[in-house]
């Protein structure tokens, strides 16, 4: 995607691949944070906010393997959210953008909180 002059679908997709990234990385980290044992205030927390973290690396991860499948699949004037990745796991399947980005953000904010109410 990079070097090349490209449509505005395009330099949006670009956007949506970095700002995936860079999500994925705080969320890797936040969870490196939450399960290096920093101290809790009630320890029931911190499973249920372990498992929204990575639930939500798992969905950061969906979302950049989907970006190359609907860069290859957009037809032109096409919005990225509108366009079905096509990709075999365990049959043929088709996925939408939004479809993996909602939950990745989501699942984020909700291990956020229960970090923060359980430090």
């Amino acid at each position: 995607m990079n070097g090349t002059p490209g449509d505005a679908s395009t330099k949006a997709l670009e956007v949506v691949n970095y700002a995936s990234t860079w999500v994925l990385i705080a969320t890797i980290a936040l969870l490196a944070w939450v399960a290096s044992g920093v101290e809790f205030s009630n320890d029931v927390l911190r499973v249920p906010a372990m498992v929204c973290l990575t639930l939500s690396a798992m969905f950061g991860l969906a979302t950049l393997a989907l970006v190359p499948l609907i860069q290859e699949a957009r037809r032109p004037g096409q919005s990225n959210f509108d366009v079905d990745g096509r990709f075999v796991l365990f049959g043929r399947r088709t996925a939408r953008l939004k479809t993996m980005l909602l939950p990745q953000y989501l699942l984020l904010l909700v291990g956020l909180v229960l970090y923060v109410m359980g430090a």
